[in-house]
């Protein structure tokens, strides 16, 4: 057995998900470093995977969040899944980074400007006038190793 295992990093903020490795002999510190907090909790995907999330993550205000499929609450930060085993640890997760990716839904606000013409002595063109705010939603890019 190995010192490392697969996990699947999902950045929000990046909208991306990639394959990441955790140390099989410090899981949570890895987890930690990973997703970047120090306090987190557990979402279940099915009876054999896990998607760790900042526990706090909901408390401060939100760039973005990430929906799961089916699961009721958004999920703020970035997020780890792995797989688990009977016995309930961590390990390398059985579905496909592409699998994964479909179950998660990122969503970021988004500001369009808008402009009003300027027409004025000593003055022709356009300022911002305002913004509207749209909610853009999307599913994880998956970002795949060079080889």
């Amino acid at each position: 057995m190995t010192d490392k295992f697969t996990g699947y990093l999902i950045d929000a903020k990046a909208g991306t998900i990639r394959r990441v490795e955790i140390d099989r002999h410090d899981v949570l510190k890895s987890i930690y470093a990973h997703i970047g907090c120090t306090c987190i909790d557990a979402v279940r995907i099915g009876n054999h995977h896990l998607a760790y999330c900042d526990d706090n993550g909901l408390v401060d205000g939100l760039e973005c969040f990430t929906q799961l499929v089916d699961f009721p609450s958004p999920l703020a930060g970035n997020l780890l899944v792995t797989g688990v085993n009977e016995e309930g640890d961590s390990v390398s997760p059985t579905h496909s980074i592409d699998f994964v990716a479909s179950q998660f839904e990122i969503s970021r606000v988004v500001f369009d400007p808008a402009f009003e013409h300027i027409d004025e002595p000593g003055i022709i063109g356009t300022r911002v006038a305002g913004f509207t705010v749209r909610v853009q939603q999307s599913r994880p890019t998956i970002i795949r190793p060079e080889v």
